[in-house]
Parts: structure tokens; sequence; C-alpha cells
């Protein structure tokens, strides 16, 4: 059997190590190595990792792309395996993230809600088990596996500080790798914990899409939507018969956010937390990615 390379990159997680250490401990496959470096914490982190044993810490500072390219370059083994801190992989991970001798392996990524807010929030940031198997699944480096010969011909690309991990999966992906699913290699995923995280979450996705020249079907009718909407709004000034069709949408639209997610929450509040959270998710992903586009104009990426 192949050897094999967790590595992880953290900054400033000290209160997430413990779990995701003793998580990587009790793996049934047991790693060759596990190589964990952070990217400059202040908050205790890099302390934390210099009394543990049986593994390898480094520091590089830098953002996520620079600490996992460095990570793997100190990696010994064929094989790597990559997670975030913030998760906790289940004890089959592992084994079942290598099974299949595929140059990209995707594991899904489950949600851990302790609140009422995050419950809401996991199906506007993750693929839902019931969607998983039913359109091409691209790797997060929440649970996902690479060959290092891979990596060596494609590195991370380090101008990227934002949803890195999916426009490195779409580089492999044009370069005519294998790509797997390997649903049963989970790992639990700690959702952000308030509204202000979530929307600084999706604005970064945005911003790193757009920089990475990705440009989603959804997020242009996203775009389009809102245009029409804002158009009609002001023409609705004008002539206020216009007002009662666009309430009327616009209370239709909630009702959507509603209908389409909670089947996965099953909790009266979501009946508020679902509507703010489509509109807020709205909002963040046209912001992140006109402030992409701009970026990209003029020159700062």
């Amino acid at each position: 059997m192949a050897k094999i390379t967790v590595i992880c990159t953290v900054f400033n997680e000290v209160d997430t190590l413990p779990d995701l250490r003793s998580s990587l401990s009790r793996q049934t496959l047991k790693p060759s190595e596990i190589i964990i470096v952070d990217g400059g914490s202040t908050d205790g982190t890099w302390e934390y990792l210099k009394h543990q044993q049986k593994i390898r810490y480094f520091q590089k500072i830098g953002n996520r792309s620079v600490g996992r390219n460095f990570a793997i370059s100190k990696s010994k083994c064929p094989i790597i395996a990559i997670t975030d801190a913030g998760c906790i992989p289940e004890p089959n991970w592992l084994e079942e993230l290598t099974k299949q001798p595929a140059d990209v392996i995707s594991g899904y990524y489950r949600g851990i809600a302790k609140t009422i807010f995050q419950k809401c929030l996991i199906p506007y940031v993750l693929v839902m088990p019931d969607k998983a198997g039913k359109r091409e699944f691209y790797p997060s480096t929440r649970s996902m596996a690479i060959r290092k010969s891979v990596w060596a011909k494609f590195k991370f690309n380090e101008k990227l500080w934002h949803n890195e991990d999916y426009a490195y999966a779409h580089t492999l992906k044009q370069a005519g790798y294998s790509f797997y699913f390997a649903p049963k290699a989970i790992v639990n995923w700690m959702p952000r914990k308030n509204l202000k995280e979530a929307s600084w979450m999706f604005v970064r996705f945005a911003i790193g899409d757009i920089q990475a020249g990705i440009f989603r079907p959804q997020v242009k009718n996203l775009m389009i939507r809102y245009a029409i909407g804002l158009y009609v709004f002001f023409l609705a000034l004008e002539i206020n018969i216009l007002l009662y069709p666009l309430i009327l949408f616009a209370i239709c639209y909630l009702l959507f956010a509603i209908l389409k997610n909670y089947r996965y929450v099953k909790d009266l509040r979501a009946f508020f937390w679902l509507p703010v959270l489509q509109i807020t998710a709205d909002l963040s992903v046209i912001s992140g990615s006109l402030i992409g586009f701009m970026s990209k104009a003029y020159g700062v990426f």
C-alpha cells in the first residue's frame, strides 16, 4: 500500500486543533506522516504545535496556497491527503479517501451545527447529501487526496487568497487528470457562527472565483435578477402600479428560499433565517464578484 502524507494549513486555530489532531490519531488507516503548516498565528497555535508528537510542523507566512505548497514540498510520500483546520475527519476518512487509484479524489464534507443559524447556513455553503452524487463533485481541501506527481506539475496558485481549492480543482480537471468521488470519506466541518462571518465567507468565495477566471452561470443569473429588480424598483417610484408585482416577486423569492432548504433544517425558526441568509448570500456574492472584477481590471490581482 502506498504511503500517505496528511497535510493541513492553520492560522489562529488553537481552539480547533485538538479535535483535528485527535481525529487524525484515530484513523483506521494510519498516515505515514502528518504535516501542519502555520501561517503565522498569534493565538498560541504555533506553541501548541511545538508540543505535539508524531507530527511535522513548520511555519510559513502566506496564504493557504503558500502553506499547502510548502507542506507538500516537505512530504516524503506519493499520496497527499488534505484537510483543513476546523474539520474533524471521521475515523475511516483516510481509508475511504485513498481506496481508488485516481489522480484526484474528492471526499465529502458534512456540516456540524450547534445553533439554528449554523443549521440554516449549511445548505448555502455545502453540497447536501441528496445532491452530492447527481453532478460532478469537485474536491475541496476539507477532504481531498492527490498524487504528489500531479502536484509537481500543477501547484496551488499562490496568488489566490480566496476559494483557491475550487480553482485548483478546475485546473486539474482541464489538465485531464482522473477524478473520483469518495462519498464515505467524510470530514465534519464547523460552519461560521454568525451573519458577519458568513457574509465575509460568501464575499471571499466570490472574489476567489473571479480572480481565478471562474464566472459561474448562477452568479451571472443572480446579477441579472437583481439588476432587473433594481431597475423595476426605480421605475416603480414613477409608476406606482409596478410596485405591487415587485413586492409579490420579492415575497415569492423569499418563500422559495424557505421551500428549497427547509427540508434540511426542519425547524420553525428557519422561516426567519433562511430568507435572511438568502439575501445575505446574494448581496455578498454580488459584492465579492464586483470586487473581483475591479481587482483584475485595475491590476490589483
